[in-house]
């Protein structure tokens, strides 16, 4: 099943921040107010690229963990923390400006313009699938002042971005998922022996499953490549997608022997069968010379990249932002770093984190960090814990505002080193 982005503010029934921006601007009395004004307000940066707003306001991509972060601060502190921002966001409303005293409260919740973007909102979240008619009638119930920051909150924290599903032939043994299922929904303590029953069957599901448990080592607690590559030869061998693709990154990762004809066989019935990693992998194979030609093609490699990213596939883009990076064009490589970390990608989060660390920001370079090591256990970038232990050791503390912490530094730096 293929994913395809939306734009932000495709259409008026999705509360995403590009309508809310474009509701702001609607409503304004100053009718030549630009978008980066409003983004600006909006999350309190002096400074702003029309590029990034762009790309959160009309782009494809969703919001970035940078942004996201001053809402999750504000939305952890207290509501008075939202005062600047509203008001600057009637300021542009009513081109006047409004300063912080003891009566802003009651200028938020008396300010027509306000009440005007809260309605049209509100008719947006009206249409939007994703919000329960509870959460509205809630908000509505709100004065200006708690509106508004719950709008906010949910258009920027809550809502992910949009996609559009397109579906792709998908031949499933029914009698066999079936069986699969009642494991899988079903069994407690015996589920991992009920799989092994069902794989003495030759249930394809249940042997592609048993190939993920010995590839993370979850059977015996040791992770055993041949089991898992046995496994998901089987599976293969009926068709599944993951099994085929598996059977060709076990033999090009060099976790089990390489055997280029039996790869390319498995990587191309991969990609027949809809993988969309092995579109990637193919792409790696043309980067590498890894093919029948034994010649490296970096068009193609492209090409496969590309197709692999339009289904949203993070490392795809990282591959991408890697030869435009060989190549010496930093920024389109970065934009690419920066969609596979906003997908949440443990390694372009670090990437993003040392670019902004070798531009001097700090600051940006520790969230994108931080958010690196938070991604799921298995997939987490072992030099992020490093680049933290050195903020943890070093200076990095200082613009950070923190305390310097030996034993926070040692204990990252021990996850560094036992990582594989």
């Amino acid at each position: 099943m293929k994913k395809s982005y939306i734009k932000m503010n495709d259409n008026n029934n999705y509360l995403s921040l590009g309508n809310v921006v474009n509701t702001i601007k609607k409503v304004s009395s100053n009718k030549i107010a630009m978008q980066v004004e409003v983004f600006s307000a909006l999350f309190g940066v002096n400074s702003v690229t029309v590029t990034t707003v762009n790309n959160y306001c009309i782009g494809y991509r969703p919001i970035g963990i940078e942004y996201k972060k001053i809402y999750k601060d504000l939305k952890a502190g207290n509501k008075d923390l939202y005062l600047p921002i509203i008001l600057q966001l009637i300021s542009i409303l009513d081109d006047k400006v409004y300063v912080l005293n003891d009566e802003s409260i009651n200028i938020i919740n008396t300010n027509n313009k306000l009440k005007e973007v809260i309605n049209e909102l509100l008719l947006i979240a009206e249409k939007d699938e994703h919000i329960n008619e509870e959460r509205i009638k809630k908000i509505k119930n709100m004065d200006s002042f708690n509106s508004i920051i719950e709008l906010l909150n949910y258009a920027i924290l809550e809502n992910t971005q949009p996609v559009y599903t397109q579906d792709i032939n998908i031949k499933i043994n029914k009698e066999e998922l079936n069986d699969y299922l009642k494991v899988k929904l079903y069994f407690g303590e015996s589920y991992v022996n009920s799989l092994i029953e069902l794989s003495r069957k030759d249930n394809m599901y249940a042997n592609a499953e048993l190939g993920a448990l010995e590839f993370d080592g979850s059977i015996s607690g040791k992770k055993d490549y041949d089991k898992s590559y046995n496994y998901y030869l089987r599976a293969a061998n009926k068709n599944h997608p993951k099994g085929c693709w598996m059977v060709a990154n076990l033999m090009l990762t060099k976790r089990v022997k390489f055997n280029f004809d039996t790869m390319w066989k498995y990587l191309n019935k991969s990609i027949e069968l809809g993988s969309v990693a092995g579109y990637n992998t193919l792409g790696i194979c043309y980067l590498k010379g890894i093919n029948k030609d034994n010649k490296k093609d970096i068009e193609l490699a492209k090409k496969y990249f590309l197709i692999a990213s339009e289904h949203g596939y993070a490392y795809a883009f990282n591959n991408l932002g890697k030869i435009y990076e060989n190549e010496g064009k930093e920024e389109t490589a970065l934009k690419y770093y920066l969609v596979s970390a906003d997908l949440n990608e443990s390694w372009a989060l670090n990437k993003v984190g040392e670019y902004y660390r070798e531009k001097g920001d700090l600051k940006r370079a520790f969230i994108y960090y931080s958010k690196s090591i938070e991604c799921p256990i298995n997939e987490r970038y072992k030099y992020a814990y490093y680049n933290l232990a050195k903020y943890y050791y070093e200076n990095g503390c200082k613009v950070l505002n923190i305390e310097k912490d030996i034993e926070k530094a040692k204990e990252y730096y021990k996850v560094f080193e036992s990582k594989e």
